[in-house]
Formats: structure tokens, C-alpha cells, sequence
């Protein structure tokens, strides 16, 4: 859609020019190519008209997601239209093609009118006024030329926003009425956030003709100094905005000063914080996030519009906790710091006191003064990378009337996201914990965790859903199991008839209310009537005693006994009628009901419900009119019941629950929505499910993403109504990382899941315990090993949530006490006892097996043969879990997950020799080093992983560039800042930015791409690994970057990733390294995958070279010139030797293309890769032909013909020799961009 609504706004803009209404443009017209318009302009000092070309940058984006870039094709155009032209570049997103046309003209004519002197008329500065506060303060930042006071002020002027008079801060005027004051207010306060660095988004007439509206502010992950491990945590990329909707409701527009003197619930402004893949989203998007309904509208069957489809508002993992702080406490807590002096975190500690829900205890320490530096917990001085998130506007030097509420509250939410691992997602206090974890949880408080269960203010459990689908299934099914006894377990207490449950931990204190029947009480009968819509209550009796427990919205459980095989069905009260002692009721789901009723501890589960089921089963499902049922309400205390009838209750409710697959299709078909407004699930069903998602404190990621599972049929609950309109069901991996580079090979037939950081207190526990090892030990080589560990499926429930121990008995102790692991897959098989999958999984798994890191000191084990047995409960922990499908399923017990030409490609973690791990069949184990990014201790021995970081350098040089940064405009702020010296690497999960003035290594890229699927050597043997690119001098980003190059740099990087990411390696042909991609206007491309035919993959293959070394280097006015690109190795046969493939000489590419004589602005880097890998095929005049000198294996480690790479220097040389001899034109400024300087 954004290229059919291009097409037609030419079209509307061409007309506009026609008829004179865009002041001096004589024409406007489409371009030679795709996204290209030529604009006219004439003015009566210029000779001729000039003609300016602008090209639409992204134009599926257009127009929200689009910018435009401007240039002439005229040899000697006027200093002024240069200057104007580069002065618009920066105010060019978001605009329609006549907004772009207009904004242009208006330039022209101020640039001209200034070097005759002419004045311009008061019309077109007004209308200049209007288009670029449109333009600068909803797209842009503030100009990098801000330095400048001259410039300053105009662009003040621009945006109506000129001296301050002091009525402009008076709050009463603004209260008032006075439309006029309160706009302007708005304008200054929205002008801070931007100064402070956030971009802001208007998205309706808030700011510009209204006091009312919504505005959204936000800043770009990559931004905030998150580690790799705390964005996969918490789904976020690099590339994504953690925006924040603010709405005003009220009638005019209150400063913070006015909200001040207001009372906490006289506000009239509500909060949303989530993420989006834009820096705004669109107007319907914010306003369906400020909605929340609980019944359907018509506007929920509407389809979205194609700009809803492309922008994507989300919540994030914090956003219930996060949207409730701020609407509930966030102007208390402003107004307890005003008053008091205190930071947040005291203001909240003095907000919860006030409110009873903690003792007061000591008295709170004395807040920071205003105007003092912020500091970090140890009371140093904040790094001073941390200007985007440490900064206290209310502690700036700044007059009372002189502070921004929009920019406090995006501080302030920005402060409790990056650090929401540190705080209880409940009462945001500190919890005590040495280690942070990678994901936020509630503290023990049993007001949080009921709040959380209950209220839904903690981790989103829709979020985990659609992030981690089959995750949450792995958890909802290792819960079922673990309210079912082990048949193998041996108790402590030998008299003991039964054991316990495997549960350990059971969700009570959180007023769950079940169906109990296995009470012994009597249930009231009933009879189904009316198509089993209606249960009548034919004895006066029963209806008197059971009618006070009924309720619409309340849930029943209706059982019926037919043969030997108990069935149970669900049912939510529609209506209640007393007159005809009878309800009106919607049948939702059914569940198995034990047998032995009249034995509540010893009864026997019947095989679940599922496709091996059978038409003698499906027969019994099917109720009809005049059956009577037994009525149990769903009025039960979960917290009465025994751990049997607990047991019970918990899988018969969870029963009761639709799959997680229909469940991320209904929060799929329905965005931003709760599951709590699904009417069709119980309200115990949803607690139980938030209960078993927040309760595990491990962050567990799913390997194969792209491995398809067969999936249940869709149930009743989520068909009708609920269901999404059309589309097919959803698949694997519909969002989330590719981790096929983190699968272990050789595990066919499991389905594999990881660990990337266990139970905080336990990771902490072994990372202790790890450091005491080997410093004592001296084990830095190998720290640890990995070995086996099987156990009954409903164990792994605990495991997951505290690890392992011994305090069970299930198999008995033959070699001592401790945890037992073998090095042999096969031996730990046989103690992967079955369990009960839940009936509603999607995976059906029966079987679970952990592959564990343990640390390598086997000599203090109790025992080291045949097993190893452990008895340091902190020496081991989980890194990977594989879960086997049950056989029960009939066709869907083939092997979901086979092996394929995909995985890993390594490297892998270098295990000790005598402690190998071996698998399926036998053979050793290869665990990919990229999966265990969280260890302490790696093989290279480095303790600990978290190593200390070189301080800041105080008044060094890079700090001026890096201020100039919050003054870039749009995309280039965020990507470029990741190319600069003053880089912000992160220093733990919940992104402590260091700043490093000077990095030893270069930087990982902000948004790392995911790794493509390996393929069989057999069609290519290029692995992007294997080749050694340290050699090759890494630049550091150049002082010329400019904000249009650097935005340019950025689309282009954003669309080879994808490229890369989508395609086959051997069919693509190149590879760059974005993860080490640390200079923008430096990359290393590796050329690969060439036709055997041809002598130059021959040659390659002779000296077992696999790539093509290129390096490109971006000058200052890409896309307008092209870049310098150039062979580093190996070095080629020179054409006067009988060579070919456009090689010079000296390595730099003989192509028109890369001269100013055949560039063109509107070339895609992906096609100047094309076309040579094209070139260094091409026959004619002669193949391309590798030097002798490389083309054996024995001379491949030494210099070729004593010289190496090509250098800069010959490159340069004969790319300026080639020019010449063909009469090209070089480019201005070649020199500058060869040299990357």
C-alpha cells in the first residue's frame, strides 16, 4: 500500500503544482526510477529553474516510516539551493510527497530571499511554521547543528516556539482557556524531551490544535545499553522503541507545576508502556491500548488498516506492572519527592508506609539536592554513558515553572524498564539479591504475589505466550504432571501408605476457588435442559440450599458417570431463574475425573483425552437433554483442600484450559488484549496459568523455532465469536530468535529447550561456588563438564524452579547420597520416568531428560563410577532440557524434531577429555559456546564473566562528539551512536551501561542478525566462521559522518540483514558480519559459493580458500557518491599477467559503477554486491584467475610473493589509474572516503 499511495500522491502533488499552490515550484513529476520525484523550482534570481531529485528511502514505510533524500543533477547549482537543500534534509520524515514539495520551496524561497535581502511574506512564514513543527518535533531530534545560536533561533521561530515570555509558564492562564498559552506549554515541554534525546510522536491533534490527545515518546533499545542476554529475555530487539503512550483527557493541558498543587486522583492523564517497531504507533493502535474492555465491540471484527498492519505497538513483559505504577502511584510519588527531597525509589519506600502496606521502620535517608549529580548504588558518580536513562529533570537548575512532565515521566518509566530485574513488580521495592535475574518476579511478600496471581500486575502471561508459545506449554505440562504422584518414588517415612505429590510448591494464598468432588459432600443434582443450555433444579430443596452459591459468571462443574469411565464438563451461569429454580448455562470444555470417588487419596487416573481416545470415548463426551448431572460450584477454597484434592482440583482445572497455541491465536486476532476478557476460561484456569508462568524465576528459550509440532484440533472455547476471522493457524516460530545455532545434533526425535540463566538464587549459588573451585583447584581450562541427569516428568515441575537435589528418593541410593548423573545418554534414559502429558498440550511430551553443567571436580564427588553422584547441591546446574513426545498420540508419535543439515556450526565449549558427554548413539556431545552465554567460567579460564571495565576517560575528545549524537535526527542517533568510540557495552542483564572511551575490540552490532540455516557442504563449503578477519585493520568511525550518510548506511544495513537472514547462503553468495559490524561506514563483505566451472572457484578450491575478502567504505555524501570498494585478499593474477575479473592491480574494483560517472544515488548496496560478484565471474576479457602465489594450500598461511593483503595505498593507486585510462569521473571526495578518516 505505502507504493500505491506514493503513486497517487505525486499525482495529487503534480496538480498542486500546476495550479500554482505550492509557491515557486513549476512542476513536480515522477522520476526516472522507482521512488524518485523531480521537483521544479524557479525564483526570480535564478537563471534557469533548478531541478531537485528526491528519492523516497524506504517506500514501503510511505509516508509514517519514510524520508526522503534531496539532491541536483544541475553541474553548478547555487550556493543557496545547496544550502537549502542540505537545511530540509533533516525535516523530510513522514511527509507526503506535496508536504515534502512545500516544505522545500519554503526553504528555497527563505534561502534566496536572504542573499537578495528580500523579505518573505508573512504567509509563507506562517505556513513554515506550521509544516516543520509537524515535520521537526513529531520525526525528528533536534538538528545536529544546534551549537549554533543563530540556528537556534530560527528553528525555534519555526516551530512557534520563539522567546519565552514569562505568562508562557503561568499554569492559571493555561487553566483558564487560553487555548493559545496551553498549546505553546506543550510545544516547550515536548521541546525538552526531545533536547534530552527521546523522539516524540504526535498522534493526533495534541500539540498542534488541541490541549487533549495522545503523544508518545520513545527511544530505541539500542539505546538503552540492554545485554544480548536481557533482550532475548525479554523479547525486545535492538532495532525496537520502548514507547510511551501518554493520553490527556482533560480539557486543557496541566504543566507538572499545575499537577503539583492538583490532588493525585484530579489528574487527567493516563500512561501506556510498551515497544514498537516504530518509534510511534499509529492513532488506532494508541487508542485501543487505552481501552479495555471485557465484551467484544463491533470494531474488533474490523480489519486493520495496512499502516496498523506494518506498525506493530506491543506489550512487553513489564507492561501490566509498569501501565498500573504509573496510573496508581506516579503523580504521588511526584509530589512526595517535591515535598520531601527524596529519589524515586525513597519517594515509593514513603508512598507504600503512607498507605499501610509496610511497617514503617527506620527512618528513610536524606534524598538528593537539586542540582547534585546523579549517582549509582555505591554512591559514585554515574557512568557517564548513562546520559539517556540517569539524567533527574527535577533536579536540573531550572525555575519551578521550567520542567517538563513529559519528560519526567519517560525518565522515570525508563529508569524502573531497564532496571525492572532489580524491583518487585509489584510494590517496586529493591529485592535483596545479589545476582540479578534475567527475568522481573515478585518479591516473597504474599500481598505481591496475590496481587500479581489475582490482579495480573506482573510479568504479562499474553506476552510470554506469543514470545514463547511452547515454552509456556513445556511449563503448563510439567505442572500437570507434578500433581500426580510418582508410582516410583520411596518416601522418607517407610509407614507412609502413599507419597507425596512431586509438586513441592502449590499455589495457595490466591483465593483460587474449584470445584471440589472429592469433598464426600453430597452435590446437587440437576437436569439438563434446552440443548444442555438450561439445568433445572427439580427439588425445591436442592434449589434452596444451592441457589445462594450460583451467580452469572460464576463456573460450575457438571458430572455424569456413564460405565466406568468418569466424565466431567465445564459450564460458566449465563443467567440465574429463581422462578423456574433453574440456570442458563454455556458448556465450555470437559476434564477427566479420577475414579474411586468415595477414596479421595487412592484413586487412579484413566488415560487422558486425545487423539487415541476413540468413537467409545467421544460417544461419552456427548450429553443430552434429560440427563441428570451432578452440580459442583466453583466455590471451593483452593487452600481447604488436602494435597491429594489440591492435586486434583489443579488437573481438573487444567483441563478446563484451551491449548497455548489457541491461545496466542486468539491474543494474535485480538493485540493488546488480556486472556482475562476470554470468557470461555475459567477465572482459576487463567490464576493457575499466570501461577505456573511468574512462579518459574528460570529463563527458558526453545531451540528449534522453526520445527513444526502437530497441533490439537481447535476446541470449542476459542471457535464462534472468539476466533480470529480467517488465516491460517499459526506456526512455530512466529516471533522470537532463530537458536538453531544453539541445537545440540544427534537428539532426534526431542524436543529441545535451553536454559539461558537458571533460578537466580541458585545460579548465584553455583557461580559461587564455581569461583571457590577453581581457585583453588586451578581448573581454568576446563571449569566444568556436562553430564546427564533423567528423572520422573513430574519432578522437572521443581527442578526448573529450584534444581536439583536429593531430598526424594526415586530410584533408590546403590553409590551414596547426592544427585546421580551418568556421561551416557542410555543410562539416564532408563531413569526418565513416563508421566501424564496434560491433554490439551500441543507437545504431548512424556518424557523429560537435562543436560547439566557441573563443575569439574569429579575427585570430591561420593562417587565418579558407574555414575557420577554429587552431593554439593550448588555444584550443578540445568542448561539444557529435552522433552520427548508421548507414543500415546498414535501418527503423532513420529519424531516432531528431526535431525537436519541445519545447527550448529560451532565453535563449541571445550569439554575435559577424560569428561566427555555422549549421546543418542553414542557419540560425544558438541554443545555450542553460543548457548552458554550466561557461565561464569568459560574454557579460556576467565574469572568472572562480568569483568571490570576500563573507567571513563574525563574530558577526553569523544565526549563532544557524543553530545553532538542527541542532536542527530531519527534512525542515524540510534545506529549510528553504536559505531562511535564512546560505545555503550552492558556490564549485566539489566544493562548497567559502562562507557568505554576507547574499545579494545570492536563492538557487537546493535542488532545482531539471526543466523541463517547451514547448509550441506556438499553445495558450499563457506562458513562464516572459519575465516580469520582480525587482520584486517578495523577503522574507527569517522569524524565526517553526516546524519543523511549515517540514516542512509542504517536502511541499507537493515535490509541486508533480512536479506541474509531469509536466504540460503550457497544461493545468496555473500556474507557480512553484522554482529561485528562496529563502524557504519566500514564493512567487511566475504564473497562465496562461486560456480565450480568457473577457474577462480577452481583456483579457490586448489588452495582451500572459501571467500573473497572485499571491503567497502562509505564517504560522507552516501548515497550521492558511491563507495570505495576494494579486494583485501587474496590477492588475483594483475590483468597484465593474464588476469581478469575487474581487478586492478592494486585491488580496488575497475567498475564504472563505483565512479561518479555511473553511480547513481538510487543504487541499492545489495545490487553494487551483485554486480561484483558478477564482475569477478565474468570471462570477458579474461576469467578472473587467483595469484600463483595463493593458489596452493602450502603457501596459503605465508605472505603471497612476499606482500599480503592489498593495501590501502595500491588500492587507492589503481582505482585512480583505472579511472583515468576509461575517462571516468572520480567522485569529490574519494580520497576522503578510501581513507576512512
Amino acid at each position: 500500500m505505502g507504493f500505491k499511495n506514493f503513486q497517487a500522491d505525486i499525482s495529487v502533488a503534480a496538480q498542486l503544482a500546476t495550479t500554482g499552490s505550492v509557491p515557486g515550484v513549476q512542476s513536480i513529476n515522477k522520476g526516472e526510477a522507482d521512488g524518485e520525484v523531480t521537483i521544479a523550482y524557479q525564483h526570480t534570481s535564478l537563471p534557469n529553474p533548478v531541478v531537485i531529485q528526491a528519492l523516497a528511502h524506504d517506500i514501503k514505510e510511505y509516508p509514517d516510516g519514510n524520508t526522503f533524500l534531496l539532491w541536483t543533477n544541475d553541474p553548478e547549482p547555487p550556493q543557496p539551493v545547496v544550502a537549502a537543500i542540505a537545511s530540509a534534509q533533516d525535516y523530510l520524515s513522514g511527509l507526503s510527497v506535496s508536504d515534502m514539495a512545500t516544505l522545500l520551496a519554503h526553504r528555497l524561497t527563505r534561502a534566496l530571499a536572504d542573499t537578495l535581502d528580500e523579505p518573505v511574506s508573512p504567509t509563507q512564514v506562517d505556513d513554515e511554521d506550521g509544516d516543520d513543527f509537524g515535520a521537526a518535533l513529531d520525526d525528528e531530534y533536534l538538528s545536529d547543528d544546534d551549537d549554533d545560536d543563530d540556528d537556534d533561533e530560527e528553528e525555534e521561530q519555526e516551530f512557534g516556539l520563539g522567546p519565552v515570555a514569562s505568562t508562557l509558564f503561568d499554569p492559571s492562564s493555561a487553566v483558564l482557556g487560553n487555548q493559545d498559552l496551553a498549546l505553546r506549554r506543550i510545544r516547550w515541554d515536548l521541546r525538552q524531551v526531545r533536547k534530552a534525546g527521546f523522539r516524540v510522536g504526535l498522534l493526533d491533534g495534541f500539540g498542534k490544535t488541541s490541549a487533549s490527545g495522545f503523544v508518545s515518546i520513545s527511544v530505541r533499545i539500542n539505546k538503552l545499553g540492554l545485554s544480548e542476554q536481557a533482550m532475548e529475555a525479554w523479547d525486545v530487539q535492538p532495532t525496537d522503541y520502548a514507547v510511551l503512550l501518554l493520553r490527556f483527557t482533560g480539557t486543557t493541558y496541566r504543566s507538572l507545576e499545575r499537577l503539583l498543587e492538583l490532588a493525585a486522583d484530579e489528574n487527567d492523564v493516563q500512561f501506556r508502556f510498551g515497544k514498537c517497531n516504530r518509534y510511534k504507533p499509529t492513532l488506532r493502535q494508541a487508542t485501543s491500548a487505552f481501552v479495555d474492555r471485557g465484551h467484544f465491540s463491533a470494531d474488533d471484527s474490523q480489519p486493520e488498516s495496512p499502516t496498523d498492519s506494518d506498525v506493530a505497538f506491543e506489550k512487553l513483559l513489564i507492561s501490566n506492572s509498569m501501565d498500573s505504577f504509573l496510573c496508581q502511584s506516579f503523580i504521588s510519588l511526584l509530589k512526595i519527592r517535591e515535598e520531601h527531597g527524596l529519589d524515586w525509589e525513597q519517594a515509593n519506600e514513603h508512598l507504600l508506609r503512607a498507605r499501610g502496606l509496610f511497617d514503617s521502620g527506620d527512618k528513610l535517608p536524606p534524598g538528593p539536592q537539586k542540582g547534585t549529580a546523579p549517582t549509582s548504588q555505591d554512591g559514585a558518580p554515574a557512568p557517564e554513558m548513562q546520559r539517556v536513562l540517569d539524567p533527574d529533570h527535577l533536579l536540573e537548575k531550572r525555575p519551578s515553572q521550567e520542567r517538563s512532565f513529559p519528560l519526567v515521566v519517560m525518565q522515570f518509566a525508563l529508569r524502573y524498564f531497564v532496571k525492572c530485574t532489580e524491583y518487585c513488580l509489584r510494590c517496586h521495592r529493591r529485592l535483596d539479591k545479589d545476582l540479578e535475574a534475567l527475568r522481573p518476579y515478585v518479591c516473597s511478600n504474599p500481598l505481591c504475589l496475590f496481587q500479581y496471581v489475582a490482579m495480573g500486575l506482573g510479568p504479562s502471561v499474553e506476552h510470554e505466550i506469543l514470545a514463547e508459545p511452547y515454552v509456556v506449554d513445556l511449563l503448563v505440562s510439567l505442572c500437570y504432571a507434578a500433581t500426580q504422584e510418582n508410582p516410583r518414588q520411596v518416601p522418607h517415612n517407610p509407614s507412609a501408605k502413599k507419597p507425596s505429590l512431586p509438586i513441592r510448591t502449590l499455589p495457595v494464598g490466591l483465593r483460587l476457588k474449584v470445584p471440589d468432588v472429592l469433598g464426600g459432600t453430597k452435590p446437587a443434582r440437576a437436569r439438563l435442559a434446552n440443548d444442555c443450555t438450561r439445568l433445572v433444579f427439580d427439588d425445591v430443596g436442592i434449589w434452596g440450599s444451592v441457589s445462594r452459591r450460583l451467580a452469572p459468571a460464576q463456573w460450575l462443574a457438571l458430572r455424569k458417570l456413564t460405565g466406568t469411565l468418569p466424565v466431567m464438563q465445564h459450564a460458566r451461569i449465563l443467567e440465574v431463574h429463581g422462578t423456574s429454580k433453574s440456570v442458563t448455562i454455556q458448556m465450555t470444555s470437559k476434564s477427566a475425573l479420577p475414579a474411586g470417588i468415595a477414596d479421595p487419596v487412592g484413586y487412579t487416573m484413566p488415560p487422558p483425552f486425545g487423539p487415541s481416545s476413540g468413537p467409545a470415548v467421544d460417544s461419552l463426551l456427548r450429553w443430552s437433554d434429560g440427563e441428570v448431572v451432578d452440580v459442583f460450584p466453583y466455590d471451593t477454597d483452593f487452600d481447604d483442600l488436602d494435597d491429594a484434592r489440591k492435586g486434583v482440583a489443579m488437573r481438573m482445572v487444567l483441563d478446563t484450559l484451551p491449548s497455548i497455541l489457541q491461545l496466542e491465536e486468539w491474543l494474535l486476532g485480538h493485540p493488546n488484549r488480556s486472556l482475562r476478557f476470554l470468557e470461555h476460561v475459567s477465572p482459576a484456569a487463567l490464576s493457575l496459568l499466570t501461577w505456573i508462568v511468574g512462579s518459574n524465576r528460570s529463563c527458558i528459550f526453545q531451540i528449534e523455532r522453526s520445527r513444526n509440532i502437530p497441533r490439537a484440533s481447535l476446541a470449542p472455547p476459542l471457535q464462534g465469536r472468539d476466533k480470529p476471522a480467517g488465516g491460517p493457524a499459526p506456526k512455530v516460530a512466529r516471533r522470537g530468535r532463530n537458536r538453531e545455532h544453539e541445537r545440540i545434533l544427534g537428539m532426534d526425535g526431542w524436543v529441545q529447550f535451553r536454559f539461558a540463566q537458571g533460578a537466580p538464587d541458585r545460579e548465584l549459588r553455583f557461580r559461587r561456588a564455581l569461583r571457590e573451585v577453581v581457585g583453588r583447584k586451578g581448573t581454568n581450562d576446563h571449569p566444568t563438564f556436562f553430564a546427564w541427569h533423567g528423572s520422573y516428568l513430574g519432578n522437572w515441575h521443581s527442578i526448573i524452579r529450584t534444581g536439583l537435589d536429593f531430598t526424594e528418593i526415586s530410584c533408590g541410593r546403590a553409590f551414596g547420597h547426592g544427585v546421580y548423573f551418568s556421561s551416557q545418554y542410555n543410562t539416564s534414559a532408563s531413569y526418565a520416568m513416563l508421566g501424564h502429558p496434560w491433554p490439551n498440550s500441543d507437545l504431548k511430551i512424556d518424557t523429560c531428560m537435562s543436560l547439566v553443567e557441573i563443575i569439574n571436580a569429579p575427585e570430591e564427588f561420593v562417587s565418579r563410577r558407574p555414575h557420577f553422584v554429587v552431593a554439593q547441591e550448588d555444584w550443578h546446574q540445568c542448561r539444557y532440557l529435552f522433552a520427548r513426545r508421548s507414543l500415546a498420540y498414535g501418527t503423532q508419535a513420529t519424531p516432531a524434531f528431526p535431525s537436519a543439515q541445519g545447527g550448529s556450526g560451532g565453535p563449541f565449549v571445550q569439554q575435559p577429555p577424560d569428561l566427555q558427554v555422549y549421546g543418542v548413539r553414542g557419540v560425544p556431545l558438541q554443545i555450542p559456546l553460543s548457548a552458554m552465554s550466561q557461565r561464569t567460567a568459560v574454557s579460556q579460564g576467565s574469572l568472572p564473566i562480568r569483568a571490570k571495565r576500563k573507567a571513563p576517560e574525563t574530558g577526553s575528545d569523544d565526549d563532544d562528539t557524543d553530545d553532538g549524537l542527541l542532536f542527530l535526527s531519527g534512525d542515524e542517533l540510534e545506529i549510528y551512536e553504536d559505531a562511535l568510540p564512546t560505545q555503550m557495552p552492558a556490564s549485566r542483564a539489566s544493562g548497567e551501561p559502562v562507557k568505554q572511551a576507547k574499545p579494545e575490540a570492536p563492538a557487537p552490532a546493535p542488532a545482531p542478525a539471526p543466523a541463517p540455516a547451514a547448509v550441506p557442504l556438499a553445495v558450499t563449503t563457506f562458513q562464516p566462521d572459519a575465516v580469520d578477519l582480525s587482520s584486517i585493520p578495523r577503522l574507527q568511525p569517522p569524524s565526517f559522518a553526516t546524519p543523511s550518510a549515517t540514516r542512509s548506511l542504517s536502511v541499507e544495513v537493515k535490509k541486508l540483514q533480512a536479506t541474509q537472514a531469509t536466504s540460503p547462503p550457497h544461493e545468496l553468495g555473500w556474507h557480512i558480519d553484522f554482529d561485528g559490524l562496529a563502524n557504519l561506514y566500514q564493512w567487511i563483505v566475504q564473497l562465496h559459493s562461486f560456480d565450480l566451472s568457473l577457474p577462480l572457484a577452481q583456483d579457490m578450491q586448489a588452495a582451500g580458500i572459501a571467500s573473497i575478502v572485499l571491503e567497502l567504505r562509505f564517504g560522507p555524501d552516501f548515497p550521492f557518491s558511491p563507495p570505495f570498494v576494494r579486494v583485501v585478499r587474496p590477492r588475483f593474477l594483475p590483468f597484465l599477467e593474464g588476469g581478469g575479473g575487474h581487478v586492478t592491480a592494486g585491488g580496488a574494483m575497475c567498475m564504472e559503477l563505483l565512479t561518479a560517472t555511473g553511480w547513481s544515488p538510487v543504487t541499492s548496496l545489495e545490487s553494487v554486491l551483485l554486480q561484483v560478484r558478477l564482475a569477478l565471474c565474468s570471462t570477458e576479457p579474461r576469467p578472473a584467475r587467483l595469484h600463483p602465489g595463493v593458489r596452493t594450500k602450502a603457501t596459503r598461511g605465508a605472505a603471497s610473493w612476499g606482500r599480503g593483503d592489498y593495501g590501502l595505498g595500491e588500492a587507492m593507486e589503481a582505482y585512480a589509474r583505472a579511472a583515468a585510462t576509461h575517462g571516468w569521473v572520480m567522485p569529490e571526495k574519494w580520497r576522503t572516503t578510501a581513507a576512512g578518516v
